[in-house]
């Protein structure tokens, strides 16, 4: 079996070597392989060849970068240059759909503002809200761990994302920052993964599917789970510490999440979670 890597090369090679930088359509017709199929195969080269393409022409140096740069994922401050590099490459940074960083550097505000096209956005570091200043992204999907500074910034941010769909959000937040959420913002939000406080402003009147709550906060009276029925749509998974249910008897539950089918129960001791995963029908067993 030929590989994705030598399909290009040998088609490439004999079809593409004199294309200068014309419309995909005329490409197409001097290429032997169309361009939408080329970049179908380069979807499958493995990504440590793509630099190779790169440097056959210029309509394989701009298809496999589309693939190269799809997806960014910054682990390590030794690959602090992927920040510099999008930055100083405005060609580069635009070709981002997903980005994912567990640090941030002096480059990543210019980075951001850079990846006009940039759909899901994970940064597990610290950071400071200006960050965001500039930025034109529209996100589907964003999470992050910890903010630097809480201000008017933060909701701000999420109300000018409208197509969020998925959140994943700090552990700690100022009820004062809470409350500064506007009631219209995140229209489009499906999934939550944020600490309890945060349910009482983001599930009401949105249309919720999965809820994950992380840490707990141990609490001696009940507290009332009414809200989760606010959701505009039925919540058919649900993650929560066992201290927000310990006070609720059961038939209020299933009053509240009559459409549950995933259900994970979280039960801290010593320090130590321990999870109960149960996929239910239509109630709470």
């Amino acid at each position: 079996m030929i590989d994705a890597f030598s399909l290009v090369d040998r088609h490439l090679h004999s079809g593409f070597s004199e294309v200068t930088e014309q419309s995909p359509h005329a490409m197409s017709r001097r290429s032997q392989i169309p361009v939408d199929v080329l970049r179908d195969i380069l979807d499958y080269v493995d990504k440590r060849d793509l630099p190779n393409i790169c440097r056959v022409n210029k309509i394989c140096c701009s298809c496999s970068q589309d693939v190269l740069y799809r997806d960014i994922d910054v682990d390590t401050h030794k690959e602090s240059r992927v920040h510099r590099t999008l930055a100083q490459s405005t060609h580069l940074a635009r070709r981002v759909r997903s980005f994912r960083s567990s640090f941030t550097s002096s480059d990543l505000a210019m980075a951001l503002r850079n990846m006009t096209s940039l759909r899901i956005l994970e940064l597990s570091g610290l950071f400071d809200m200006d960050i965001f200043d500039g930025c034109t992204f529209k996100l589907d999907s964003f999470a992050c761990v910890y903010i630097d500074n809480y201000d008017n910034s933060f909701p701000n941010f999420l109300s000018s994302q409208p197509s969020l769909k998925s959140v994943t959000l700090p552990g700690y937040t100022p009820s004062k920052v809470l409350s500064l959420l506007e009631a219209t913002c995140l229209p489009n939000l499906t999934r939550i993964c944020a600490r309890f406080p945060w349910f009482l402003y983001l599930i009401p009147g949105r249309p919720l599917n999965e809820v994950i709550s992380t840490g707990y906060t141990p609490i001696e009276y009940g507290i009332d789970l009414s809200f989760f029925a606010l959701s505009t749509t039925p919540i058919r998974k649900l993650t929560i510490d066992y201290c927000y249910l310990s006070q609720t008897p059961i038939h209020l539950l299933t009053l509240f999440l009559p459409s549950l089918t995933h259900f994970t129960l979280t039960v801290w001791g010593n320090g130590t979670s321990f999870k109960n995963e149960g996929v239910c029908e239509l109630l709470i067993y």
